[in-house]
C-alpha cells in the first residue's frame, strides 16, 4: 500500500511538472527549423562591415540635416554668403547620401534578422505601428531632401522650415531604429509588454538605457557630418579658397563641440548598462576592454587634431588624420555595440541557431552585389563632389 502511495505520488509530480512546463510560456521564441545560409563567423563579420559602411553615410544624412538646418537659420536673408553656400551643398548632397543610406543599410539589416531574427521580429511586432511608420516617414523626409535639393530657392522663407521638417523625420526614424534594436535586447520583457498591451503601440521608453543611446548615436551623427564639412572644404579650396578655409574651420567647430559633449554621453550611456554589460567593460572580457580603450583613444586623438585644425595654419593634415581616427573609432563604437549585444543576450539566455547549411553560390552573389553597390554610391560621391567643384569654378 506504502508503494501504490509513493508511486501515485510520483506519477501525479511528475504530470504537475510537466503540465507547469507547458504552461509557463517561453521568454525567447523558439528558433525557426531553418539552417544558417552561411557559417556565424561570416555572417557576424559581414553584418559588422556593412554595418560599418552604412552609418559612415547614415551619420551624414542625420547629423547633416541638422547641420544644414542651423546653417540655413544663420545665414538668413544672405548676409552670411558663407553659410549660404554650405547650405547649398547641404541640399544637393542630400538626396545622393540617403539613397546611399538606404542602399547600404539593407545588408546589415538583413544580416540581424538571419543571425537573431526571432528576437527582432518579436520587437518589431511589439511596436508594429512604429516600425511601420518608418517606411512613410522615410517617404517624406526623401521627397523634402529632393524640393530642397531642385526647388529650395523658390521657397522663399519657408526653405528653412522645410529643412527643420526633414531633420526630425531623420531624427524620428532613428529614434523609432533605437528603440527597436534596444527592445530586441530585452526578450525577458517580451511577454509582459505583449500581455499589457498588444496593440503594437509600445515603444521602448521604461528601458533606461534608451535615450542615453539615442543622444549618443545622434550626437556623432553630428560630429561625423561636422567633419565631413572640413573635408568638403579642402575640396573646394581649390576653387574657392576663402570659402574652403571658413569650411574647413566651420566644420571642425562642429565635430570639436559634437564630440567633446559626446564623450561624456557615452560615459552616461556605458553607466546605464546593466552591471554584467558594465564589468565586461571594466576588465571581466579581455576584447571587450581593449575595444573601450582604444575606442577612448581613438575619439580623443580625432578630437585633439580637429581642435588643433582650427586655428593652423595649414589644417588639412590635421583634419585627414582626424578623419582616419574618426573611422576607427566607429569601428570600435561599433565592435563595443555588439559587445552590449552580446552581454545582453547572454544575460537572457539566447542560444544562436547551430545548424549550418552554407549556400555558398547565394553567398558569392551577395558579395558580387555588394561590391556592385558599393562601387556605385563611390562613383555617386565622387560626382558629386566633382559637380560642386566645377559649379565652384564656373
Amino acid at each position: 500500500m506504502s508503494a501504490l502511495i509513493t508511486y501515485l505520488s510520483g506519477v501525479s509530480g511528475l504530470l504537475l511538472g510537466t503540465m507547469a512546463m507547458f504552461a509557463q510560456e517561453p521568454t525567447i521564441p523558439s528558433p525557426e527549423p531553418m539552417p544558417l545560409p552561411a557559417p556565424g563567423w561570416l555572417l557576424w563579420f559581414l553584418l559588422m562591415f556593412t554595418f560599418l559602411l552604412h552609418i559612415l553615410a547614415m551619420n551624414f544624412v542625420l547629423g547633416g540635416s541638422i547641420i544644414s538646418a542651423v546653417v540655413r537659420r544663420r545665414a538668413g536673408a544672405g548676409d552670411r554668403p558663407h553659410h549660404m553656400a554650405l547650405f547649398r551643398w547641404f541640399t544637393k548632397a542630400m538626396p545622393v547620401a540617403v539613397a546611399a543610406t538606404i542602399t547600404l543599410g539593407v545588408a546589415p539589416l538583413l544580416f540581424v534578422q538571419v543571425l537573431y531574427g526571432r528576437l527582432f521580429f518579436a520587437s518589431s511586432v511589439l511596436m508594429a505601428w512604429f516600425w511601420l511608420s518608418v517606411v512613410p516617414l522615410l517617404i517624406l523626409a526623401y521627397l523634402t531632401a529632393y524640393i530642397l535639393s531642385f526647388k529650395g530657392e523658390q521657397l522663399g522663407s519657408s526653405e528653412g522650415l522645410s529643412s527643420w521638417v526633414m531633420a526630425a523625420l531623420f531624427m524620428a526614424i532613428g529614434f523609432i531604429y533605437s528603440n527597436n534594436m534596444s527592445l530586441m535586447l530585452r526578450p525577458d520583457a517580451f511577454l509582459e509588454i505583449y500581455h499589457t498591451d498588444g496593440s503594437g503601440l509600445n515603444l521602448n521608453l521604461t528601458d533606461p538605457v534608451l535615450f542615453p543611446r539615442y543622444l549618443h548615436i545622434l550626437v556623432a551623427a553630428i560630429g561625423v557630418a561636422g567633419l565631413m564639412v572640413a573635408v568638403e572644404g579642402f575640396i573646394r579650396r581649390r576653387g574657392d579658397q576663402e570659402f574652403g578655409d571658413w569650411a574647413m574651420r566651420y566644420g571642425a567647430r562642429w565635430f570639436v563641440a559634437a564630440t567633446s559633449l559626446n564623450l561624456i554621453l557615452g560615459l552616461f550611456f556605458l553607466g546605464t548598462q546593466p552591471r554584467a554589460t558594465l564589468m565586461r567593460f571594466m576588465g571581466q572580457h579581455l576584447g571587450a576592454t581593449l575595444l573601450l580603450g582604444f575606442g577612448v583613444f581613438f575619439a580623443l586623438g580625432a578630437l585633439m587634431m580637429a581642435f588643433t585644425s582650427i586655428h593652423a595654419a595649414e589644417p588639412h593634415r590635421l583634419l585627414r588624420g582626424a578623419g582616419i581616427s574618426l573611422v576607427l573609432t566607429l569601428l570600435m563604437m561599433i565592435l563595443m555595440r555588439d559587445q552590449v549585444r552580446r552581454a545582453a543576450l547572454d544575460a537572457a539566455g539566447f542560444e544562436p541557431v547551430a545548424w549550418v547549411e552554407p549556400q555558398w553560390g547565394v553567398i558569392g552573389v551577395f558579395l558580387v552585389l555588394l561590391v556592385v553597390a558599393f562601387a556605385t554610391v563611390a562613383w555617386m560621391v565622387v560626382a558629386l563632389v566633382r559637380g560642386s567643384g566645377d559649379e565652384e569654378t564656373a
